[in-house]
């Protein structure tokens, strides 16, 4: 049957990736994004650029910035975890709000964009960062075998799993090949604060001012990089990616949020993809 879905998991998406490659849209459900998650999503990502004939020196400024985009993601749901846990030990802090009525509170201010900026600032950013940077970093050691973390360490990632399990935050990415692009949706279950989205915008901004220029890459120094959480890094490198495609990214790459979710849009044009030159 045309229209008959076929799920795959882990190593069955490679054994099968000469079938997948002929299909034109393609849905990924992620939790993280560990070293067989990255391998396999390039893959496939390797496998659509040679389809569509796209020149081989374009598949870093593609895979990086879809590597920058997901990555983004597995912080966001990550921070929104940390962000939750806290708020509502605050809430139920010194037996003052039953646990239940706890979670009802907790559930009014996620949904009221207002409440929620506020209570970001009651949370302290630099706090989430600093926990968000931990469970990475032990992350990173425990998937690498040549660091053994201490017991303490297991612990704390422990009960981070049982967190993300608790809220359930997923990422889903589709790739889609379209008659004259590369279209690329990735969508966390965690909204950008106000004031984050509003860095992300004007430091992009300021990208695209230096590329006017011919200077894109000046942007990665210390005095243009907005270090904050949420609006720096990342974001830059996805759009210099796009600078070095010849694309512009405001055009090309584009980020919306609701009230539980940010989809990243990222749009290839084949013709960038096929005929670039160095």
């Amino acid at each position: 049957m045309a229209n008959e879905k076929i799920k795959y998991k882990g190593t069955e998406i490679i054994e099968n990736l000469d079938l997948l490659i002929q299909k034109d849209y393609f849905h990924f459900e992620l939790r993280g994004l560990t070293k067989s998650t990255r391998d396999i999503v390039n893959e496939v990502v390797q496998g659509i650029l040679n389809r569509v004939g796209a020149n081989p020196l374009t598949s870093f400024h593609l895979f990086s910035g879809l590597m920058e985009a997901l990555l983004n993601a597995v912080k966001a749901n990550t921070r929104f975890v940390i962000f939750q846990d806290e708020l509502l030990n605050k809430l139920t802090a010194q037996g003052q709000t039953p646990e239940e009525e706890a979670e009802e509170l907790l559930d009014i201010i996620l949904e009221t964009e207002p409440l929620r900026d506020a209570m970001q600032r009651y949370i302290v950013p630099d706090k989430i960062k600093k926990v968000v940077q931990k469970i990475l970093t032990l992350s990173d050691k425990k998937k690498s075998k040549k660091h053994n973390l201490t017991i303490d360490e297991k612990d704390f990632l422990t009960i981070v799993r049982e967190k993300v399990k608790k809220y359930n935050l997923k990422i889903s990415m589709k790739i889609e090949i379209r008659p004259a692009s590369v279209y690329i949706r990735i969508r966390n279950d965690s909204p950008i604060m106000g004031m984050d989205l509003s860095r992300i915008r004007k430091s992009r901004e300021r990208h695209a001012e230096l590329a006017k220029q011919g200077n894109s890459a000046e942007f990665f120094r210390p005095d243009f990089l907005d270090e904050k959480e949420s609006a720096g890094f990342g974001i830059a490198m996805i759009d210099e990616g796009f600078y070095n495609l010849g694309l512009d990214p405001l055009e090309c790459f584009d980020i919306q949020t609701s009230k539980k979710t940010t989809t990243v849009y990222l749009n290839y044009p084949l013709e960038a993809l096929q005929k670039m030159e160095f």
